[in-house]
């Protein structure tokens, strides 16, 4: 008699800290310890593996990551496509579907996720994310510590597709000359700052937005393999400065998180416009990067997401720390 078998679907859920990756692993409270995310696949509606496993990661999690195409030898000449990296059989004792030890066919995926603080919804269950050291000592199944462990070690290229074929020097060179623009008034003091001034910084920072706009629909966010570092910061820099235009900026900073992930632009440069974003929605900022005037008209950081943490998530992204951005911007100010 062949034994009973469920569809289940999992997935190791992996994001970027700065430049560390870390993993999502959730506190199970039947099974005990952490786990990676997962659940039953609803068979007799039809749900597909796939679509099983990003319910799952999105009920438990509070994340819908972006699944990866497992890993394929350097030279095969066709892309992949997302799909289980691995099926296993998996043992189960008697649960709410089954009355009698049983397995699980377990259809394993990898993803990603570019913004680990922003989730997508409330998690079901308390959720922990963990490098490589904290993996190891962690209360999780040897079948969670086995798998984890070797994604740790993949994980990077995984993510990360090649690099541009060859770099973009005429796009390179019209993203400086946009920067060199959006500076020169910015940079004016203020008592030069006319009307006609301001009329012409508003101009600037309309055609950089328009310009920008179509030129990431018809190319995608420009890396810095195709342009180089300076210019890569001039897109950013456009993107920073469209506050006019929040339904823009919101895209620009999911398609900076992804060129981010994929080692393709400065985790700076993500966590600067990500403030601006939440700070701009009327949301605790997460780096401290966003500052306003106070009561007594000294500039200060706009409310964080749990402050006394701030200084460590700016270490990961490579900000210095509050205190001494903050020192700066002022004496900037005077200046």
């Amino acid at each position: 008699m062949s034994p009973i078998r469920h569809q289940t679907a999992s997935t190791f859920l992996f994001a970027l800290f700065g430049t560390s990756w870390r993993m999502c692993l959730i506190e199970h409270p039947r099974h005990g310890g952490y786990l990676a995310p997962g659940g039953h696949v609803h068979e007799l509606e039809g749900e597909p593996p796939q679509d099983a496993a990003l319910r799952a990661a999105l009920e438990e999690s509070g994340y819908l990551p972006r699944l990866l195409p497992a890993p394929l030898p350097g030279g095969y000449p066709h892309p992949g496509v997302p799909g289980p990296w691995w099926t296993v059989d998996m043992p189960a004792g008697p649960d709410g579907r089954a009355n009698a030890s049983h397995l699980h066919r377990d259809h394993i995926f990898v993803g990603v996720v570019p913004l680990p603080y922003e989730p997508q919804g409330p998690p079901e269950l308390p959720v922990r994310w963990v490098d490589r050291d904290e993996l190891a000592v962690l209360d999780t199944p040897a079948d969670t510590q086995v798998l984890g462990a070797h994604l740790f070690d993949v994980i990077d290229a995984a993510a990360r597709p090649n690099a541009a074929a060859a770099p973009d020097e005429e796009l390179a060179a019209e993203l400086l000359r946009r920067m060199e623009r959006d500076q020169e008034v910015r940079l004016l003091p203020p008592a030069s700052r006319t009307p006609e001034v301001m009329d012409r910084w508003q101009q600037i920072d309309r055609d950089n937005r328009v310009w920008l706009e179509q030129l990431l629909a018809e190319r995608g966010w420009p890396g810095t393999s195709e342009v180089g570092e300076r210019a890569a910061a001039a897109v950013w820099l456009i993107a920073q400065h469209s506050d006019p235009d929040p339904d823009f900026q919101l895209r620009c900073r999911d398609l900076l998180a992804e060129a981010v992930l994929a080692g393709e632009a400065d985790p700076r440069h993500g966590a600067l416009l990500q403030d601006r974003v939440r700070v701009a929605q009327d949301r605790l900022q997460v780096f401290g990067t966003q500052l306003r005037t106070d009561e007594e008209g000294q500039l200060a950081p706009a409310p964080i997401w749990e402050p006394e943490q701030v200084d460590l998530r700016r270490l990961e992204v490579g900000l210095d720390p509050l205190a001494e951005y903050v020192e700066a911007c002022r004496r900037a100010a005077d200046g």
